[in-house]
């Protein structure tokens, strides 16, 4: 026996941020805001019996609202939790999911469609995709794991780096030539890295 079930959700939030016309990004079409979203949720890929998907009219206002960009992504981040949580809630009845889909729309609307079969389990092809999707998303942690090391790395480059050498008969004479030089760079900089001492 199958079972379809859509649900609607409008989150009756559509008219709180019509005035807000900052651009989310800055991106210039539909297009490029796509591409951006399909590269950084890789829940945006289909899989068999499985698919996340948003509508072009939410894709253009997220583009020139920035609220509802930001309710977008924060969706998009937990849609497969919701798909997976479907699945437990199904087979925790001694049900299987077998098709799930969720469409993000225009006024902060969600639409659920889930088909649900009395064959206790799970289908295989959504335990892929879910694990796709989690795969992708350690990737792309680590990738900006990497990317943050590498910048830190390239400021540390860029910092100047001086070396002085003090020279004297004893050590008094390096540390008061140290202390005098000190005592006439403070007024130009406030901070020394180190120093080396020959005596």
């Amino acid at each position: 026996m199958f079972m379809s079930m859509t649900i609607a959700n409008n989150m009756g939030i559509g008219n709180m941020y019509q005035n807000n016309t900052t651009k989310a990004g800055g991106y210039k079409s539909v297009r490029e805001y796509s591409n951006y979203l399909l590269k950084k949720y890789s829940c945006l890929t289909p899989g068999n019996n499985v698919s996340v998907s948003v509508t072009s009219g939410l894709l253009k206002k997220a583009i020139s609202d920035e609220k509802t960009g930001q309710w977008l992504e924060r969706e998009l981040a937990k849609a497969p939790d919701y798909i997976k949580n479907a699945q437990q809630s199904a087979s925790a009845r001694g049900w299987r999911l077998v098709s799930a889909s969720i469409e993000f729309g225009e006024e902060y609307t969600t639409m659920y469609t889930c088909v649900i079969t009395d064959t206790p389990g799970t289908d295989e092809d959504i335990d892929k995709w879910l694990e796709r999707v989690e795969e992708m998303k350690e990737e792309q942690k680590n990738a900006e794991k990497k990317a943050q090391k590498k910048a830190a790395e390239e400021r540390l480059k860029e910092q100047r780096t001086e070396e002085y050498t003090f020279k004297g008969a004893d050590l008094k004479s390096v540390t008061d030539s140290f202390i005098e030089w000190m005592s006439s760079l403070s007024t130009v900089t406030s901070s020394v890295v180190g120093f080396d001492m020959r005596v």
